[in-house]
């Protein structure tokens, strides 16, 4: 064997050398990948978060309020399904509920801190839509609609649990972060009878 024949055997060849380097930089940029999409998800599983905790918040203070004044409040159900109107669409409204510091029942804006923390916004004209153009970025929004009757229309045999003479109405909640479609707001409902 030729000196000249082992010298090319110990290295590695220019060509070889690219081909590696290539898998390694498709492979760094699918890990790449994959941290930005893990990122976004826990991102979005935070803001989901916020979400759920002022609807929640809302709807409890809901249960222990005078159910009277609701029925006042209550409109006949928008031949479009409440939850797939745009925010700030009629006849949703923003929450009338005053803002009260530390209480996210209350009030229809809202920031989330760096920290994490969830704060009213003040400085917001009452009754602002939450599509509005002058809320600040990164707004989140809290909608109430009060339709009469039931979710859904229910079928008859349905319609016969309902005690003789009683009148449910829906309690629509929605939280909508400024720029978010109907999709990916955050909507719950409850049904309150009198």
């Amino acid at each position: 064997m030729s000196q000249d024949s082992r010298a090319l055997r110990r290295g590695a060849t220019l060509i070889e050398v690219l081909i590696a380097m290539t898998v390694l930089a498709l492979a760094s940029v699918g890990a790449v990948g994959g941290m930005v999409f893990a990122s976004r998800d826990v991102h979005d599983g935070q803001l989901l978060q916020v979400k759920r905790l002022l609807l929640e918040a809302s709807t409890q203070r809901l249960w222990l309020a005078s159910k009277g004044p609701l029925l006042n409040e209550a409109v006949d159900r928008p031949s479009t399904f409440p939850t797939d109107l745009a925010p700030g669409a009629a006849p949703w409204k923003v929450d009338p509920s005053p803002a009260v510091a530390g209480d996210p029942s209350s009030g229809a804006y809202f920031k989330l801190s760096a920290s994490g923390l969830v704060e009213p916004l003040t400085g917001i004209a009452a009754g602002t839509a939450c599509n509005h153009a002058s809320l600040p970025e990164g707004t989140y929004c809290r909608e109430m609609l009060v339709t009469k009757g039931l979710p859904k229309d229910p079928p008859t045999a349905a319609s016969a649990l309902l005690p003789p003479g009683s009148r449910p109405v829906t309690v629509w909640t929605r939280v909508v972060r400024k720029g978010d479609t109907a999709e990916r707001a955050q909507a719950h409902n409850e049904v309150f009878v009198q």
